[in-house]
């Protein structure tokens, strides 16, 4: 049940982010999303959100638990390095970090900022909508 519903939160929030951006909301104006990015070296990244017009990608974590997101965000760094070394077209481009959770408290949210992530959970998500 976890895993189903952890690959549940990964779709809804490339979904929102989606959204989000066709409607003009949101600090992204996304023109492409990677589903997800895995490969055999075991790269797992959530969300790859591409914004090709001002150079910009931005990598994504998905946890159900926002506890668990500040380890998250630390794996995810290396493996974003990994999925660039694989796609040197992006390496010019601006790298951004994300971690998405249903909701996350202010601690964590604190805790991710100075590691220079964003945080989003889904009320931030879904604002305006």
């Amino acid at each position: 049940m976890a895993e189903v519903e952890g690959h549940a939160l990964e779709a809804l929030a490339g979904q929102l982010y989606e959204e989000r951006s066709r409607k003009g909301l949101g600090d992204f104006p996304l023109t492409a999303r990677i589903q997800g990015y895995w490969d055999r070296s075991d790269v797992e990244i959530d969300l790859v959100a591409l914004n090709a017009d001002e150079r910009c990608i931005r990598f994504g974590t998905c946890k159900r638990d926002a506890g668990k997101l500040p380890n998250a965000a630390a794996a995810l760094r290396a493996q974003a390095g990994r999925f660039i070394a694989l796609n040197p077209s992006y390496r010019s481009w601006r790298h951004e970090f994300t971690a998405i959770a249903p909701s996350i408290p202010a601690s964590v949210r604190e805790t991710l900022a100075r590691g220079g992530f964003r945080s989003e959970d889904l009320v931030d998500l879904t604002s305006g909508l």
